[in-house]
């Protein structure tokens, strides 16, 4: 029999930001809704409620979305603010919402997304003193564009945050494109993007170029109209910082030769990449021995850190765009020049004891898919 459904939706929410969950998974089954949190970046489950649970926790959530509720063959996007704490301790957490209708019901998805972030610097997040070193130089010229790269759940927008917050100073216009805005951050001005109503990255940044920007942030380059724009930004006087679905340092390059953008501009705008993955730090309070353990929650980690490979794109790289090499050739380029990729750096974190072998299956996986693409 269900009981105060109301009262456990706040439950779930709450426990989901005592785990440090970045999302809340309710998936209908024949049998019922299994009930999953995502913690480190792996789905982990918590509980299975039985059949008649389903439909009313979907509904409640749907009616605190702002969603229709008789709606159920159609995806909806919704979301509210949930307030955490009392007193100096209060907060408020955007919880974004997303549901699916799946053969057995429909699918909920919650993002907690805090109002503020603690920003942490370069290095906390992974980053060894050389990259630091690299970004910060790339971080200090007037114009030109960094790209963050990475697979969905990579940590770019983290890494993207930490660095307009080194930015960020007095006398200088900083605006940003998201979709959505997940951290606010004071002094900086934030827009939305709203594809339906017509405000795209594409149109966007159009806009923020007449705004007198000295930084723009966009929070991802998808297509060739976003790319061109953002080129333009970087070569007329703007640092421009964004991120991008691909799989490390060279294969950026190439994604924007791809998507027909001259390789003399590619050369010209491109300052530097930062190319990243996060992996599961083993938990130092059990060592995945105990599956009672409150620290890690029975799973064998707790938290997670970056690893990243930053190129510089210096004069003497130029000639590999311009003559649009392939990734091998840069590669062999890269590596004789003593370049660190991402697969070598995990491999430290590995023999250090820091991360388990198995992260290394992870990355082969995508490594694998990026070589039959490519």
């Amino acid at each position: 029999m269900v009981e105060d459904v109301t009262g456990y939706v706040t439950e779930l929410i709450q426990r989901g930001i005592r785990y440090g969950a970045s999302d809340i998974h309710l998936e209908p089954t024949a049998e019922g809704i299994v009930i999953r949190f995502r913690l480190d970046g792996y789905l982990q489950e918590i509980e299975e409620k039985e059949e008649g649970w389903g439909p009313p926790l979907v509904s409640r959530i749907k009616l605190m979305s702002g969603m229709d509720i008789g709606e159920r063959r159609l995806p909806q996007d919704g979301g509210f603010a949930f307030q955490v704490g009392k007193g100096e301790e209060h907060r408020s957490i955007d919880i974004r919402v997303a549901t699916l209708p799946t053969i057995h019901g429909e699918k909920v998805v919650l993002r907690l997304l805090p109002h503020e972030t603690k920003y942490q610097s370069l290095a906390s997040l992974g980053m060894n003193g050389e990259n630091v070193f690299r970004v910060r130089e790339m971080l200090a010229k007037a114009q030109g564009m960094i790209l963050i790269a990475g697979p969905t759940g990579s940590g770019k927008t983290t890494t993207m945050y930490t660095m307009l917050h080194e930015l960020k100073r007095h006398g200088r216009n900083i605006v940003s494109l998201e979709q959505p805005v997940e951290y606010r951050i004071p002094g900086i001005n934030q827009v939305q993007i709203h594809p339906r109503a017509g405000l795209s990255f594409h149109e966007g940044l159009r806009a923020v170029l007449r705004q007198d920007p000295d930084v723009i942030l966009v929070g991802e380059i998808r297509d060739k109209p976003t790319a061109e724009v953002a080129v333009r930004a970087a070569l007329t006087g703007h640092l421009l910082i964004s991120t991008i679905h691909t799989l490390d340092a060279v294969g950026t390059v190439l994604r924007l030769l791809d998507m027909g953008i001259e390789p003399y501009l590619v050369s010209s705008a491109l300052t530097g990449v930062i190319a990243q993955r996060l992996i599961r730090k083993r938990c130092h309070h059990c060592y995945g021995q105990n599956a009672e353990c409150a620290a890690c929650h029975g799973t064998g980690f707790r938290g997670r850190l970056g690893i990243y490979e930053v190129l510089q794109i210096e004069e003497e790289f130029h000639p590999y765009i311009l003559n649009r090499c392939s990734a091998t050739t840069i590669r062999r380029y890269l590596e004789k020049s003593g370049f660190v990729f991402l697969s070598s750096l995990l491999e430290q974190k590995i023999v250090e004891g820091v991360a388990e072998p198995g992260e290394r299956e992870l990355y082969e996986a995508y490594a694998g898919r990026d070589r039959v693409v490519r």
